[in-house]
Protein backbone atom coordinates (compact mmCIF):
# COMPACT_ATOMS: atom_id res chain seq x y z
CA UNK A 1 0.00 0.00 0.00
CA UNK A 2 1.60 3.23 -1.18
CA UNK A 3 -0.09 6.51 -0.22
CA UNK A 4 1.13 10.09 -0.64
CA UNK A 5 -0.41 13.44 0.31
CA UNK A 6 0.16 16.42 -1.99
CA UNK A 7 0.05 19.37 0.39
CA UNK A 8 0.00 21.82 -2.54
CA UNK A 9 -3.12 20.28 -4.09
CA UNK A 10 -6.56 21.89 -3.94
CA UNK A 11 -8.03 18.40 -3.37
CA UNK A 12 -8.76 17.73 0.33
CA UNK A 13 -6.46 15.18 1.95
CA UNK A 14 -9.25 12.70 2.70
CA UNK A 15 -10.22 12.59 -0.99
CA UNK A 16 -6.59 12.14 -2.05
CA UNK A 17 -6.34 9.13 0.28
CA UNK A 18 -9.70 7.75 -0.85
CA UNK A 19 -8.83 8.04 -4.55
CA UNK A 20 -5.46 6.31 -4.10
CA UNK A 21 -6.97 3.47 -2.07
CA UNK A 22 -9.83 3.11 -4.56
CA UNK A 23 -7.42 2.84 -7.49
CA UNK A 24 -5.29 0.25 -5.70
CA UNK A 25 -8.36 -1.81 -4.77
CA UNK A 26 -9.80 -1.71 -8.31
CA UNK A 27 -6.43 -2.62 -9.80
CA UNK A 28 -6.06 -5.57 -7.43
CA UNK A 29 -3.04 -4.15 -5.61
CA UNK A 30 -5.05 -4.33 -2.36
CA UNK A 31 -6.85 -7.70 -2.44
CA UNK A 32 -10.37 -8.38 -1.20
CA UNK A 33 -10.31 -9.25 2.50
CA UNK A 34 -7.34 -7.03 3.31
CA UNK A 35 -7.63 -5.23 6.62
CA UNK A 36 -6.86 -1.55 6.09
CA UNK A 37 -4.58 0.08 8.68
CA UNK A 38 -6.28 1.36 11.85
CA UNK A 39 -7.37 4.98 11.52
CA UNK A 40 -4.93 6.32 14.11
CA UNK A 41 -2.03 4.31 12.69
CA UNK A 42 -2.56 5.52 9.13
CA UNK A 43 -3.18 9.08 10.30
CA UNK A 44 0.13 9.08 12.16
CA UNK A 45 1.99 7.59 9.20
CA UNK A 46 0.63 10.21 6.78
CA UNK A 47 0.80 13.15 9.18
CA UNK A 48 -2.93 13.90 9.06
CA UNK A 49 -5.74 13.93 11.61
CA UNK A 50 -7.70 10.80 12.46
CA UNK A 51 -10.88 12.45 11.12
CA UNK A 52 -9.20 12.67 7.70
CA UNK A 53 -8.77 8.88 7.64
CA UNK A 54 -12.31 8.39 9.00
CA UNK A 55 -13.66 10.45 6.09
CA UNK A 56 -11.50 8.61 3.54
CA UNK A 57 -12.65 5.20 4.80
CA UNK A 58 -16.22 6.50 4.86
CA UNK A 59 -15.99 7.30 1.14
CA UNK A 60 -14.73 3.77 0.40
CA UNK A 61 -17.59 2.28 2.42
CA UNK A 62 -20.13 4.43 0.56
CA UNK A 63 -18.77 3.06 -2.74
CA UNK A 64 -19.03 -0.53 -1.52
CA UNK A 65 -15.26 -1.01 -1.56
CA UNK A 66 -14.88 -1.52 2.19
CA UNK A 67 -16.89 -2.48 5.27
CA UNK A 68 -16.28 -1.68 8.93
CA UNK A 69 -16.53 -4.56 11.40
CA UNK A 70 -16.48 -4.32 15.19
CA UNK A 71 -13.26 -5.88 16.42
CA UNK A 72 -11.85 -6.35 12.90
CA UNK A 73 -11.55 -2.81 11.59
CA UNK A 74 -12.08 -1.79 7.96
CA UNK A 75 -11.98 -4.68 5.48
CA UNK A 76 -11.65 -4.39 1.69
CA UNK A 77 -14.65 -5.82 -0.16
CA UNK A 78 -15.01 -7.23 -3.66
CA UNK A 79 -15.70 -4.27 -5.98
CA UNK A 80 -19.44 -4.27 -6.75
CA UNK A 81 -20.44 -5.17 -10.30
CA UNK A 82 -23.66 -5.85 -12.11
CA UNK A 83 -22.10 -6.47 -15.51
CA UNK A 84 -21.21 -10.15 -15.28
CA UNK A 85 -17.84 -11.77 -14.74
CA UNK A 86 -15.92 -9.43 -17.05
CA UNK A 87 -17.08 -5.87 -16.34
CA UNK A 88 -15.73 -3.03 -18.40
CA UNK A 89 -13.16 -0.99 -16.47
CA UNK A 90 -14.93 2.35 -16.78
CA UNK A 91 -12.31 4.38 -14.88
CA UNK A 92 -9.85 3.53 -17.65
CA UNK A 93 -12.19 4.98 -20.27
CA UNK A 94 -12.94 8.25 -18.50
CA UNK A 95 -11.38 11.41 -19.91
CA UNK A 96 -9.23 13.67 -17.77
CA UNK A 97 -12.33 15.80 -17.18
CA UNK A 98 -14.28 12.69 -16.19
CA UNK A 99 -11.68 11.84 -13.56
CA UNK A 100 -11.62 15.42 -12.26
CA UNK A 101 -15.37 15.25 -11.59
CA UNK A 102 -14.72 13.09 -8.52
CA UNK A 103 -11.53 14.77 -7.33
CA UNK A 104 -13.19 17.69 -5.58
CA UNK A 105 -15.75 17.89 -2.74
CA UNK A 106 -19.41 18.05 -3.76
CA UNK A 107 -22.60 18.58 -1.80
CA UNK A 108 -23.42 14.95 -2.64
CA UNK A 109 -20.50 13.98 -0.36
CA UNK A 110 -22.50 15.18 2.67
CA UNK A 111 -25.21 12.69 3.68
CA UNK A 112 -26.85 15.23 6.01
CA UNK A 113 -27.79 17.42 3.04
CA UNK A 114 -29.98 14.62 1.72
CA UNK A 115 -32.42 15.52 4.49
CA UNK A 116 -33.37 18.69 2.61
CA UNK A 117 -37.09 18.61 1.84
CA UNK A 118 -38.10 16.65 4.92
CA UNK A 119 -40.84 18.48 6.84
CA UNK A 120 -39.08 17.92 10.18
CA UNK A 121 -35.80 19.47 8.98
CA UNK A 122 -35.19 23.20 8.44
CA UNK A 123 -32.85 23.68 5.49
CA UNK A 124 -30.52 26.66 5.29
CA UNK A 125 -28.48 24.79 2.66
CA UNK A 126 -30.06 25.85 -0.62
CA UNK A 127 -29.45 28.96 -2.72
CA UNK A 128 -32.90 29.33 -4.24
CA UNK A 129 -35.76 31.85 -4.16
CA UNK A 130 -39.04 31.14 -2.41
CA UNK A 131 -41.32 30.16 -5.30
CA UNK A 132 -44.27 30.09 -2.87
CA UNK A 133 -44.23 33.88 -3.23
CA UNK A 134 -45.53 33.48 -6.81
CA UNK A 135 -49.35 33.24 -6.90
CA UNK A 136 -50.23 30.03 -8.78
CA UNK A 137 -53.02 31.77 -10.68
CA UNK A 138 -50.46 34.10 -12.26
CA UNK A 139 -48.64 31.12 -13.75
CA UNK A 140 -51.92 29.79 -15.13
CA UNK A 141 -52.94 33.16 -16.59
CA UNK A 142 -49.50 33.76 -18.10
CA UNK A 143 -49.36 30.35 -19.77
CA UNK A 144 -52.91 30.68 -21.10
CA UNK A 145 -52.01 34.05 -22.62
CA UNK A 146 -48.89 32.56 -24.22
CA UNK A 147 -50.87 29.70 -25.78
CA UNK A 148 -53.55 32.07 -27.08
CA UNK A 149 -50.95 34.38 -28.60
CA UNK A 150 -48.54 31.85 -30.09
CA UNK A 151 -50.38 28.54 -30.26
CA UNK A 152 -48.15 25.48 -30.82
CA UNK A 153 -45.24 27.72 -31.86
CA UNK A 154 -44.80 28.54 -28.15
CA UNK A 155 -43.02 25.20 -27.77
CA UNK A 156 -41.03 25.38 -31.00
CA UNK A 157 -37.29 25.94 -31.12
CA UNK A 158 -35.90 29.45 -31.00
CA UNK A 159 -32.70 31.15 -32.24
CA UNK A 160 -29.55 30.06 -30.35
CA UNK A 161 -29.15 33.64 -29.09
CA UNK A 162 -32.65 33.54 -27.57
CA UNK A 163 -36.03 35.05 -28.40
CA UNK A 164 -35.77 38.71 -29.49
CA UNK A 165 -38.55 39.68 -27.06
CA UNK A 166 -36.60 38.20 -24.14
CA UNK A 167 -33.38 39.98 -25.09
CA UNK A 168 -35.31 43.25 -25.31
CA UNK A 169 -36.85 42.61 -21.87
CA UNK A 170 -33.38 41.85 -20.49
CA UNK A 171 -31.99 45.06 -21.99
CA UNK A 172 -34.74 46.99 -20.17
CA UNK A 173 -33.97 45.06 -16.98
CA UNK A 174 -30.31 46.08 -17.24
CA UNK A 175 -31.31 49.71 -17.69
CA UNK A 176 -32.93 49.47 -14.25
CA UNK A 177 -29.50 48.41 -12.99
CA UNK A 178 -27.87 51.43 -14.59
CA UNK A 179 -26.41 49.53 -17.53
CA UNK A 180 -27.09 50.22 -21.20
CA UNK A 181 -26.72 47.10 -23.36
CA UNK A 182 -28.19 46.58 -26.83
CA UNK A 183 -30.23 43.36 -27.34
CA UNK A 184 -27.74 42.15 -29.96
CA UNK A 185 -25.06 42.14 -27.23
CA UNK A 186 -27.13 39.70 -25.15
CA UNK A 187 -27.41 35.92 -25.42
CA UNK A 188 -30.02 34.01 -23.44
CA UNK A 189 -28.63 30.99 -21.57
CA UNK A 190 -30.13 28.20 -19.48
CA UNK A 191 -29.20 29.88 -16.20
CA UNK A 192 -26.03 31.80 -15.42
CA UNK A 193 -24.21 28.53 -14.62
CA UNK A 194 -24.65 27.62 -18.30
CA UNK A 195 -23.31 31.03 -19.28
CA UNK A 196 -20.27 30.52 -17.07
CA UNK A 197 -19.63 27.16 -18.71
CA UNK A 198 -19.81 28.75 -22.17
CA UNK A 199 -17.28 31.43 -21.19
CA UNK A 200 -14.97 28.82 -19.70
CA UNK A 201 -15.01 26.80 -22.92
CA UNK A 202 -14.47 29.90 -25.06
CA UNK A 203 -11.68 31.53 -23.05
CA UNK A 204 -9.83 28.90 -21.02
CA UNK A 205 -7.73 25.85 -21.86
CA UNK A 206 -7.05 23.22 -19.17
CA UNK A 207 -4.02 24.43 -17.23
CA UNK A 208 -4.78 28.13 -17.80
CA UNK A 209 -5.11 30.44 -14.80
CA UNK A 210 -8.25 32.13 -13.48
CA UNK A 211 -8.28 34.81 -10.78
CA UNK A 212 -11.27 34.32 -8.47
CA UNK A 213 -12.43 35.81 -5.22
CA UNK A 214 -12.42 33.24 -2.40
CA UNK A 215 -14.62 32.12 -0.78
CA UNK A 216 -17.01 32.13 -3.69
CA UNK A 217 -19.92 30.33 -5.30
CA UNK A 218 -19.03 26.63 -5.11
CA UNK A 219 -20.71 25.90 -8.46
CA UNK A 220 -18.22 28.25 -10.12
CA UNK A 221 -15.27 26.67 -8.31
CA UNK A 222 -16.33 23.16 -9.35
CA UNK A 223 -16.83 24.35 -12.93
CA UNK A 224 -13.32 25.84 -13.02
CA UNK A 225 -11.69 22.87 -11.28
CA UNK A 226 -13.40 20.24 -13.41
CA UNK A 227 -12.35 22.07 -16.56
CA UNK A 228 -8.76 21.83 -15.33
CA UNK A 229 -8.15 25.52 -14.73
CA UNK A 230 -5.63 26.76 -12.20
CA UNK A 231 -7.41 29.02 -9.71
CA UNK A 232 -5.63 31.82 -7.86
CA UNK A 233 -7.72 33.06 -4.94
CA UNK A 234 -8.25 36.66 -3.86
CA UNK A 235 -9.63 37.12 -0.31
CA UNK A 236 -13.04 38.67 0.34
CA UNK A 237 -13.75 41.05 3.23
CA UNK A 238 -16.83 43.06 4.21
CA UNK A 239 -16.36 45.27 1.09
CA UNK A 240 -16.02 42.37 -1.32
CA UNK A 241 -12.94 41.24 -3.22
CA UNK A 242 -9.72 42.70 -1.80
CA UNK A 243 -8.82 44.55 -4.99
CA UNK A 244 -5.56 45.85 -3.48
CA UNK A 245 -4.13 42.35 -3.95
CA UNK A 246 -5.21 42.00 -7.57
CA UNK A 247 -2.53 43.98 -9.45
CA UNK A 248 0.42 41.88 -8.29
CA UNK A 249 -1.51 38.70 -9.15
CA UNK A 250 -2.35 39.99 -12.63
CA UNK A 251 1.29 40.81 -13.28
CA UNK A 252 2.50 37.46 -11.97
CA UNK A 253 -0.06 34.98 -13.32
CA UNK A 254 -1.57 36.62 -16.46
CA UNK A 255 -4.99 35.01 -15.89
CA UNK A 256 -7.56 34.39 -18.61
CA UNK A 257 -10.21 36.26 -16.63
CA UNK A 258 -11.14 37.61 -13.20
CA UNK A 259 -14.26 36.07 -11.62
CA UNK A 260 -16.31 38.06 -9.11
CA UNK A 261 -19.78 38.16 -7.55
CA UNK A 262 -19.59 41.80 -6.45
CA UNK A 263 -23.14 42.29 -5.15
CA UNK A 264 -24.46 40.33 -2.13
CA UNK A 265 -21.70 37.85 -2.73
CA UNK A 266 -22.27 34.13 -2.52
CA UNK A 267 -21.47 32.97 0.16
CA UNK A 268 -20.46 35.94 2.35
CA UNK A 269 -23.24 38.40 1.45
CA UNK A 270 -20.59 41.13 1.05
CA UNK A 271 -21.01 43.92 -1.50
CA UNK A 272 -18.01 45.37 -3.30
CA UNK A 273 -17.72 49.12 -2.82
CA UNK A 274 -17.96 51.47 -5.80
CA UNK A 275 -14.31 52.47 -5.35
CA UNK A 276 -13.20 48.85 -5.56
CA UNK A 277 -15.36 48.26 -8.63
CA UNK A 278 -13.76 51.22 -10.36
CA UNK A 279 -10.26 50.09 -9.39
CA UNK A 280 -10.87 46.50 -10.51
CA UNK A 281 -12.12 47.69 -13.89
CA UNK A 282 -9.11 50.00 -14.26
CA UNK A 283 -6.76 47.08 -13.57
CA UNK A 284 -8.61 44.87 -16.04
CA UNK A 285 -8.20 47.56 -18.70
CA UNK A 286 -4.54 48.12 -17.84
CA UNK A 287 -3.65 44.41 -18.03
CA UNK A 288 -6.16 43.57 -20.78
CA UNK A 289 -7.85 40.85 -18.74
CA UNK A 290 -11.64 40.37 -18.93
CA UNK A 291 -13.82 40.48 -15.83
CA UNK A 292 -16.56 37.86 -15.52
CA UNK A 293 -19.16 39.62 -13.37
CA UNK A 294 -21.70 37.16 -11.94
CA UNK A 295 -24.66 39.22 -10.76
CA UNK A 296 -27.68 37.10 -9.76
CA UNK A 297 -28.64 39.00 -6.61
CA UNK A 298 -28.48 42.76 -7.26
CA UNK A 299 -32.29 43.11 -7.55
CA UNK A 300 -32.69 41.66 -4.04
CA UNK A 301 -31.67 44.70 -1.97
CA UNK A 302 -33.43 45.33 1.34
CA UNK A 303 -33.34 49.13 1.56
CA UNK A 304 -30.90 51.14 -0.54
CA UNK A 305 -29.91 49.81 -3.99
CA UNK A 306 -26.34 48.51 -4.32
CA UNK A 307 -23.64 50.26 -6.37
CA UNK A 308 -24.07 49.88 -10.14
CA UNK A 309 -22.71 46.71 -11.74
CA UNK A 310 -19.11 46.83 -12.93
CA UNK A 311 -20.63 46.40 -16.39
CA UNK A 312 -22.29 49.82 -15.99
CA UNK A 313 -18.83 51.39 -15.63
CA UNK A 314 -17.38 49.52 -18.61
CA UNK A 315 -16.89 51.52 -21.82
CA UNK A 316 -14.55 49.19 -23.71
CA UNK A 317 -16.07 45.71 -23.47
CA UNK A 318 -13.86 44.33 -20.69
CA UNK A 319 -16.77 43.03 -18.59
CA UNK A 320 -18.58 39.79 -19.42
CA UNK A 321 -21.81 40.08 -17.45
CA UNK A 322 -23.86 37.11 -16.24
CA UNK A 323 -27.25 37.25 -14.58
CA UNK A 324 -30.38 35.16 -14.23
CA UNK A 325 -34.07 35.08 -13.40
CA UNK A 326 -33.40 31.94 -11.32
CA UNK A 327 -32.87 33.99 -8.14
CA UNK A 328 -35.45 36.74 -8.65
CA UNK A 329 -38.29 34.62 -10.07
CA UNK A 330 -37.93 30.83 -10.23
CA UNK A 331 -34.95 28.46 -10.66
CA UNK A 332 -36.85 25.99 -12.83
CA UNK A 333 -37.30 28.58 -15.57
CA UNK A 334 -33.60 28.15 -16.45
CA UNK A 335 -33.45 31.57 -18.08
CA UNK A 336 -30.32 33.65 -17.62
CA UNK A 337 -28.19 35.83 -19.85
CA UNK A 338 -24.71 36.84 -20.87
CA UNK A 339 -24.14 40.46 -21.90
CA UNK A 340 -20.82 41.01 -23.62
CA UNK A 341 -18.99 42.43 -26.61
CA UNK A 342 -20.44 41.30 -29.92
CA UNK A 343 -17.62 38.83 -30.80
CA UNK A 344 -18.12 36.98 -27.50
CA UNK A 345 -21.89 36.84 -27.98
CA UNK A 346 -21.47 35.51 -31.53
CA UNK A 347 -19.04 32.80 -30.44
CA UNK A 348 -21.22 31.90 -27.45
CA UNK A 349 -24.25 31.54 -29.74
CA UNK A 350 -22.30 29.21 -32.06
CA UNK A 351 -21.12 27.12 -29.12
CA UNK A 352 -24.61 27.11 -27.64
CA UNK A 353 -25.99 25.82 -30.92
CA UNK A 354 -23.54 22.90 -30.79
CA UNK A 355 -23.97 21.97 -27.12
CA UNK A 356 -27.56 22.98 -26.23
CA UNK A 357 -29.13 23.80 -29.63
CA UNK A 358 -31.11 26.62 -28.00
CA UNK A 359 -32.14 28.13 -24.67
CA UNK A 360 -35.37 27.11 -22.93
CA UNK A 361 -38.28 28.42 -25.04
CA UNK A 362 -41.09 27.95 -22.51
CA UNK A 363 -39.14 29.67 -19.75
CA UNK A 364 -38.39 32.60 -22.05
CA UNK A 365 -42.07 33.06 -22.93
CA UNK A 366 -43.01 33.06 -19.24
CA UNK A 367 -40.37 35.69 -18.43
CA UNK A 368 -41.64 37.95 -21.22
CA UNK A 369 -45.27 37.54 -20.12
CA UNK A 370 -44.46 38.27 -16.48
CA UNK A 371 -42.44 41.33 -17.51
CA UNK A 372 -45.17 42.54 -19.91
CA UNK A 373 -47.83 42.41 -17.19
CA UNK A 374 -45.61 44.06 -14.54
CA UNK A 375 -45.59 40.87 -12.48
CA UNK A 376 -41.83 40.41 -12.67
CA UNK A 377 -41.22 43.67 -10.83
CA UNK A 378 -44.03 42.81 -8.38
CA UNK A 379 -42.35 39.51 -7.55
CA UNK A 380 -38.98 41.17 -7.04
CA UNK A 381 -40.46 43.80 -4.70
CA UNK A 382 -42.26 41.08 -2.74
CA UNK A 383 -39.09 38.99 -2.51
CA UNK A 384 -37.11 41.98 -1.20
CA UNK A 385 -39.59 42.50 1.63
CA UNK A 386 -39.80 38.80 2.51
CA UNK A 387 -36.04 38.24 2.47
CA UNK A 388 -35.40 41.38 4.52
CA UNK A 389 -37.81 40.11 7.19
CA UNK A 390 -36.26 36.63 7.15
CA UNK A 391 -32.70 37.93 7.32
CA UNK A 392 -33.67 40.07 10.32
CA UNK A 393 -35.28 37.02 11.95
CA UNK A 394 -32.10 35.00 11.44
CA UNK A 395 -29.91 37.78 12.87
CA UNK A 396 -32.20 38.24 15.88
CA UNK A 397 -32.38 34.51 16.62
CA UNK A 398 -28.60 34.15 16.37
CA UNK A 399 -28.22 36.98 18.88
CA UNK A 400 -30.73 35.40 21.27
CA UNK A 401 -29.42 31.84 20.97
CA UNK A 402 -25.75 32.52 20.28
CA UNK A 403 -23.00 30.36 21.66
CA UNK A 404 -19.53 31.66 22.62
CA UNK A 405 -17.19 32.29 19.72
CA UNK A 406 -19.75 32.96 16.96
CA UNK A 407 -19.18 35.79 14.47
CA UNK A 408 -21.33 36.99 11.59
CA UNK A 409 -22.29 40.08 9.63
CA UNK A 410 -25.85 40.46 8.38
CA UNK A 411 -26.02 41.39 4.67
CA UNK A 412 -28.03 44.25 3.17
CA UNK A 413 -29.50 42.08 0.41
CA UNK A 414 -29.28 38.75 -1.33
CA UNK A 415 -29.93 35.34 0.23
CA UNK A 416 -27.04 34.40 2.51
CA UNK A 417 -25.55 35.01 5.94
CA UNK A 418 -21.93 33.91 6.51
CA UNK A 419 -21.32 32.44 9.96
CA UNK A 420 -17.93 31.87 11.64
CA UNK A 421 -17.89 29.13 14.28
CA UNK A 422 -15.56 28.87 17.27
CA UNK A 423 -12.12 27.73 16.10
CA UNK A 424 -12.45 24.41 17.92
CA UNK A 425 -15.55 23.37 15.92
CA UNK A 426 -15.66 22.39 12.26
CA UNK A 427 -18.71 23.11 10.14
CA UNK A 428 -18.90 19.50 9.01
CA UNK A 429 -19.11 18.10 12.54
CA UNK A 430 -21.68 20.77 13.40
CA UNK A 431 -23.68 19.80 10.29
CA UNK A 432 -23.88 16.17 11.42
CA UNK A 433 -25.00 17.08 14.94
CA UNK A 434 -27.28 19.86 13.70
CA UNK A 435 -28.99 17.47 11.28
CA UNK A 436 -29.85 15.25 14.23
CA UNK A 437 -31.38 18.30 15.91
CA UNK A 438 -33.39 19.19 12.78
CA UNK A 439 -31.43 21.81 10.78
CA UNK A 440 -28.94 21.68 7.91
CA UNK A 441 -26.70 24.24 6.18
CA UNK A 442 -23.79 24.38 3.73
CA UNK A 443 -20.27 24.02 5.19
CA UNK A 444 -18.00 26.86 4.13
CA UNK A 445 -15.05 24.70 3.09
CA UNK A 446 -16.96 23.88 -0.12
CA UNK A 447 -16.51 27.53 -1.15
CA UNK A 448 -12.74 27.59 -0.50
CA UNK A 449 -9.77 26.29 -2.46
CA UNK A 450 -7.86 24.64 0.37
CA UNK A 451 -8.06 23.32 3.91
CA UNK A 452 -7.92 25.68 6.86
CA UNK A 453 -11.39 27.18 6.42
CA UNK A 454 -13.38 24.47 8.14
CA UNK A 455 -15.25 26.61 10.68
CA UNK A 456 -17.50 28.68 8.39
CA UNK A 457 -21.13 28.08 7.36
CA UNK A 458 -23.36 29.54 4.66
CA UNK A 459 -26.92 30.05 5.88
CA UNK A 460 -29.72 30.70 3.39
CA UNK A 461 -32.67 32.79 4.60
CA UNK A 462 -34.73 33.12 1.40
CA UNK A 463 -36.78 29.92 1.73
CA UNK A 464 -37.62 29.27 5.43
CA UNK A 465 -40.14 31.66 6.98
CA UNK A 466 -39.37 33.40 10.31
CA UNK A 467 -40.83 30.64 12.56
CA UNK A 468 -38.84 28.00 10.65
CA UNK A 469 -35.72 30.17 10.88
CA UNK A 470 -36.11 30.37 14.67
CA UNK A 471 -36.53 26.59 14.91
CA UNK A 472 -33.55 25.97 12.65
CA UNK A 473 -31.16 28.39 14.35
CA UNK A 474 -32.23 27.08 17.75
CA UNK A 475 -31.44 23.54 16.56
CA UNK A 476 -28.03 24.66 15.27
CA UNK A 477 -27.17 26.42 18.53
CA UNK A 478 -28.28 23.39 20.55
CA UNK A 479 -25.98 21.25 18.42
CA UNK A 480 -23.11 23.74 18.74
CA UNK A 481 -23.37 23.94 22.52
CA UNK A 482 -23.47 20.14 22.68
CA UNK A 483 -20.21 19.98 20.71
CA UNK A 484 -18.60 22.72 22.80
CA UNK A 485 -19.50 20.88 26.01
CA UNK A 486 -18.24 17.51 24.76
CA UNK A 487 -14.94 16.61 26.48
CA UNK A 488 -11.88 15.90 24.36
CA UNK A 489 -9.31 13.15 24.96
CA UNK A 490 -7.88 15.08 27.91
CA UNK A 491 -11.28 15.49 29.52
CA UNK A 492 -11.51 19.21 28.75
CA UNK A 493 -14.43 20.78 26.89
CA UNK A 494 -14.06 22.88 23.77
CA UNK A 495 -16.10 25.78 25.11
CA UNK A 496 -14.67 29.08 23.92
CA UNK A 497 -14.57 32.58 25.39
CA UNK A 498 -14.36 34.56 22.15
CA UNK A 499 -15.93 38.00 22.00
CA UNK A 500 -19.23 37.96 20.15
CA UNK A 501 -19.65 40.44 17.29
Amino acid sequence: MNLEIDTQSNIPAYLQICHQLRDQILQGDIPTGTQLPPERTLASALGVSRSTIVNAYGELKAEGLATGYVGRGTIVETPPTHLGSHPIAWPVHLSALGHRLTQYPHTADLPALRLSGRPDVVSFALGLPDTDLIPPDRLAVAWQAIVERFGPTAINMCPPQGLPAVREAIARRMERRGTTVAPEHIIVVNGSQHGLDLLLRLLVEPGDTILSEVPTYFGALRCFQTWGARIIGVPVDERGMDVARVESLLARYHPKFIYTVPTYQNPTGATMSLERRQRLLALAQQYQVPIVEDDPFSDLYFDDPPPPPIKALDRHGHVLYLSTFSKSLAPGLRVGWLAAARPIVQHAALLNQITELQPNTIGQHLVVEFARRGWLEDQIVQARAAYKERCAAMDATLKRRRAPGLRWTSPTGGMFLWLHLPEAITARELLEESARQGAIFLPGDLMHLSDGHSNTCRLNFSIPDPPAIERGITAMMTALKKLLDRPDETGRTRAMTDTIV
